[in-house]
């Protein structure tokens, strides 16, 4: 399944505070700029090898490299594969296959723990129905392709984060085996389920988004001290709004990041070196979508910033945080362009990290040196997996 916000849009025009803080507010719209150099990484993958911009798609190894997860056309089924790069993402190669089988497999997330084993989740189609699957690798793979979903019932678009030890959690969508259809857009109730692994054995699933249905795509980010922090969207009964929730110990209540009356969909999140979240997300007012940016100081959302040209529709934020504090994010166009900005005390203008269109769910690890960034190109039928790094200006 694509992105909802693909679906016809049935709002109002947004009302959308103004900017609080004068350093958010971008300073221009998006400017053209050097574009670098696409690398290949992979031939032959799917039309939405990248997709979604909820999970993190790339680690970086100081032993080993740049990973990147994405799903190929196995023999015309879809297969979640590991390419690792050796020279800071000029030369690619295959590092492993996660999945395998007749059965398809695709939204793929990783993270990198200490002690260097990447973690692995994603989607299979078990009889036609998603579930998740997870999987370790640490110079091969520890076990054999694992699900951690219920079986009854669908889950999908999997985030994962780790914990202040390094194991694993991860949210979803699901719709429970017992869900009868409701009277939602999509004739289902989608809701957010949390599962974590204690070093032993995952936890049962637990529902965290509670409210009206139905709730989508969640992202997951986690703190040096382990604090989780989710984000969704979410219906309030008339049109889809972010959720955000956080956990310690256990999840608190979830809460709405900016109450509109049009469509928010589509929210990324990272956590910056203070432990405060960052969040990105699409912003719709009937047929346009804008991307849009806030950070949570003091326990409250900063009024957001616009960071993509209302005239050309944007979508996929991705967002990633260096160590030295600067944010990156990046989006995809309707044109088939991928832009990505930076923010360091102030936001610089957009950037184009491809010089051709056909382009689609970038993701972006950002450093103190630049930011990578990966995404799905399609031309001509076919799709590549493509690699970029940009440094900062």
């Amino acid at each position: 399944m694509r992105s909802l916000a693909r679906l016809s849009i049935l709002c109002v025009s947004a009302l959308l505070p103004a900017f609080g803080h004068v350093s958010w507010q971008p300073r221009s719209a998006e400017a053209a700029s050097g574009v670098p150099s696409a690398v290949v990484v992979a031939e032959g993958v799917t039309e939405d090898a990248t997709s979604s911009n909820n999970e993190v798609k790339m680690v970086r190894d100081p032993a080993v490299g740049l990973v990147v997860a994405y799903a190929e056309n196995a023999g015309g089924t879809a297969q979640v594969v590991l390419a690792v790069s050796h020279d800071g993402g000029r030369r690619w190669s295959l590092l492993a296959r996660a999945s395998g089988g007749a059965v398809p497999s695709r939204l793929p997330a990783l993270g990198l723990d200490r002690a260097g084993r990447l973690h692995v989740i994603w989607t299979r189609y078990d009889d036609g129905v998603g579930k998740i699957y997870y999987r370790v690798w640490q110079g091969g793979w520890v076990a054999p392709q694992a699900r951690i979903s219920p079986a009854p019932g669908y889950a999908g678009f999997p985030s994962l984060a780790l914990d202040g030890q390094g194991r694993p959690q991860v949210v979803w969508y699901g719709i429970r085996g017992s869900s009868t259809p409701a009277s939602t857009r999509h004739g289902s109730i989608y809701e957010i389920f949390y599962t974590g692994f204690d070093g032993r054995a995952w936890s049962p699933p637990r529902l965290i988004s509670a409210g009206l249905p139905d709730s989508v795509n969640p992202a997951l980010a986690a703190d040096r001290t382990g604090r989780l922090r989710a984000a969704w969207y979410q219906s309030d009964g008339r049109v889809y709004q972010v959720r955000y929730a956080e956990r310690t110990a256990v999840w608190g209540e979830p809460e709405t990041v900016l109450a509109t009356r049009s469509d928010a969909f589509n929210p990324d999140i990272a956590v910056d070196a203070k432990g405060q979240a960052v969040l990105a997300w699409e912003q719709h007012d009937g047929l346009a979508s804008t991307i849009r940016f806030t950070r949570r100081v003091g326990g409250r959302w900063e009024a957001p910033a616009a960071l993509s040209d209302s005239r050309l529709p944007a979508h996929h934020p991705s967002v990633s945080v260096a160590p030295s504090g600067a944010i990156w994010v990046a989006w995809d166009r309707d044109d088939g362009q991928i832009l990505v900005r930076r923010f360091d005390a102030r936001w610089e203008p957009a950037a184009r990290a491809a010089v051709d269109g056909g382009n689609s769910f970038p993701s972006v690890l950002a450093s103190d040196q630049g930011v990578d960034v990966v995404w799905t190109h399609t031309a001509q039928g076919r799709s590549q997996v493509r690699y970029a790094r940009l440094g900062a200006r």
